[in-house]
């Protein structure tokens, strides 16, 4: 009996080695996790700064563009109105 409990205490022992090494390990991969996921945050976040730098000056841009466009459209409308005035007099001639 006493071979019995030797073995047994050997196997209990190499298995709580075994356990706590595993343990260390994931503590240690968990913590580079961690750290990865810190830097994913710390990038999204100058991700999220340039897009918002970007954005801002492309607004103005395509707000210059529609007005330009809108006052192209303003002056043919007002040329097409004179043109039109200047068909009907030479017909009436």
């Amino acid at each position: 009996m006493e071979t019995l409990q030797i073995i047994l205490t050997i196997s209990l022992i190499v298995f709580i080695v075994s356990l706590t090494a595993v343990s260390l390990y994931l503590i240690f991969v968990l913590k580079d996790i961690k750290e990865t996921a810190e830097n994913v945050k710390e990038i999204s976040k100058i991700g999220k700064k340039i897009t918002s730098s970007l954005a801002i000056p492309m607004t103005t841009v395509m707000g210059i563009a529609g007005g330009i466009s809108k006052g192209l459209k303003t002056i043919r409308s007002i040329v097409g109105a004179f043109e039109d005035e200047d068909d009907y007099d030479e017909e009436e001639i």
